[in-house]
C-alpha cells in the first residue's frame, strides 16, 4: 500500500509531559503494521504548518507551557479551523484540548480564549482528581488515569466521550471528554491510546474513511494488544483506589 499518513503533534516539547509521544508512537505502530506509511510532524514555536494532513494530535501540558505556546497557537488558528472544516479529525488531551476549546477561566478569574475547535469551556478548579477512570464509550470500554483540576462544560449540543464507570471526568455530570464529529478531546491520560486498542483502531478509521482506504488491524498487533489487556486488567481491577491529591 502506498498510501502515506501525516500526523501533526503540536508542541510535544511543551504539551508532552505525560507521556503523549506514546500516543503517535501507538497510532504510528498499528498504522505501519497495516502496511501504511506514516509521517510524523512536529510542529514547534515558529513553524509553519503543513497544507494536507490526516490527523492533528496534542497533549498536556502546565498552565506555564500553555502560556508559552499560545500566541503560536494563535497563529495557527486559521490553518487549524480549515482542518476542521475538511473533516481532519483531531486527537487533544488536557489542556491540549482546552485550548482547542471555546475558552479556559483561570483560578484568579481570568480567561483564555480558546480556538473554538473543540465545542466545549474549560474552567480550573482547585480540587484536584487523581485516580484512574473508566469510560464507556461508542468505540468500548476506555481506561487511564486522570491528573486535573478543570470542569469542563459542554455545548448545549454537543456530546461527551462517553459515560463515567470510574473516576470524574468533565467533573460536571457522569461523563467524560468531548466527541465532535471525529475529533476527540479527553481527559483520559496513560498515554491512553496504547492502553485502548480500540479507540486507536477508531481514530485510524475515521482517517482512512476521509482518505478513502481500506483499514483492518494487523495480525502483528497481537502482543501490543495482550500488553494493553494486561495493563487494562490491572486498571480495572484498581479502579477504585484513592491516589494521594498533590
Amino acid at each position: 500500500m502506498n498510501t502515506t499518513v501525516t500526523i501533526v503533534q503540536l508542541y510535544p516539547d511543551e504539551l508532552g509531559v505525560a507521556g503523549d509521544r506514546g500516543n503517535v508512537m501507538a497510532l504510528r505502530a498499528r498504522l505501519e503494521h497495516a502496511g501504511l506509511t506514516v509521517s510524523v510532524v512536529e510542529h514547534h514555536i515558529g513553524n509553519e504548518l503543513p497544507t494536507d494532513v490526516d490527523l492533528v494530535v496534542v497533549g498536556n501540558g502546565p498552565l506555564s507551557a500553555m502560556r508559552n505556546v499560545y500566541d503560536d497557537l494563535v497563529s495557527l488558528g486559521d490553518r487549524l479551523r480549515a482542518y476542521r472544516a475538511a473533516d481532519v479529525p483531531v486527537f487533544a488531551y488536557g489542556s491540549g484540548a482546552e485550548l482547542l476549546g471555546r475558552s479556559i477561566t483561570l483560578l484568579d478569574g481570568s480567561t483564555l480564549d480558546g480556538l473554538g475547535i473543540l465545542p466545549f469551556r474549560a474552567t480550573r478548579i482547585p480540587e484536584r482528581s487523581v485516580g484512574y477512570v473508566i469510560v464507556d464509550t461508542p468505540f468500548g470500554q476506555v481506561v487511564g488515569f486522570e491528573d486535573n483540576a478543570s470542569r469542563w462544560s459542554l455545548d448545549s449540543k454537543a456530546k461527551p466521550l462517553g459515560i463515567l464507570e470510574a473516576g470524574t471526568g468533565n467533573s460536571e455530570g457522569a461523563v467524560e471528554g468531548v466527541l465532535d464529529g471525529t475529533s476527540i478531546g479527553t481527559q483520559v491520560g496513560g498515554p491512553v491510546l496504547p492502553l485502548n486498542p480500540l479507540l486507536t483502531d477508531a481514530i485510524i478509521a475515521s482517517i482512512a474513511a476521509r482518505r478513502g482506504f481500506d483499514y483492518a488491524p494487523a495480525q502483528t498487533n497481537a502482543d501490543l494488544d495482550r500488553f494493553a489487556a494486561r495493563a487494562r486488567e490491572v486498571i480495572a481491577a484498581n479502579a477504585k483506589h484513592v491516589f494521594s491529591r498533590i
